[in-house]
């Protein structure tokens, strides 16, 4: 029995972009592309009739951007799943993504490279992290210790300590 490939929604203004993506993206047997948008309007009217497991969008849109529409897909569609595309290495960027409900970003620069495997660890549920952000979860993380600010007292999930 063959599974049905990844049905992804690809969100960017720039027309040669989103062809580039799709060429990348439907090369691969486990992942297709079913609809695009240039904006994140556009991105959330297609999510309201096409059916879709993962929401590829671009941070910086016209009319609504990629945080933007990442809030209200994660509000109204919370089965999608979200990956930023950016051009901006900037953890700031990064963070608000992963605030608006984004289990992922990726850096254009490196989309060639990186795309797939962020698509794939996103679809099954993991969070895809490029060296920059890792560096700057560190970071954060180390700050926040020495200037005593809260820490979690675990890194296991609840799910995770039933073993």
């Amino acid at each position: 029995m063959t599974r049905q490939p990844a049905r992804i929604l690809l969100a960017d203004d720039h027309a040669m972009v989103r062809s580039g993506l799709r060429m990348i993206l439907d090369a691969e047997p486990d992942l297709q592309v079913v609809a695009e948008a240039a904006n994140g309007y556009e991105a959330i009217d297609a999510l309201a009739h096409t059916p879709t497991d993962l929401a590829i969008l671009d941070i910086a849109m016209p009319r609504m951007t990629g945080l933007q529409a990442a809030r209200e897909i994660t509000r109204s569609h919370p089965h999608v799943r979200i990956l930023i595309l950016s051009m901006y290495d900037n953890e700031q960027y990064f963070f608000e993504a992963l605030k608006a409900g984004a289990s992922g970003y990726v850096l254009k620069s490196v989309a060639d490279r990186d795309l797939l495997e962020a698509c794939r660890a996103t679809l099954r549920g993991e969070p895809f992290l490029y060296a920059g952000a890792v560096t700057a979860l560190i970071r954060d993380y180390l700050h926040r210790a020495r200037h005593g600010e809260s820490l979690p007292s675990t890194i296991l999930t609840p799910a995770k300590r039933k073993y």
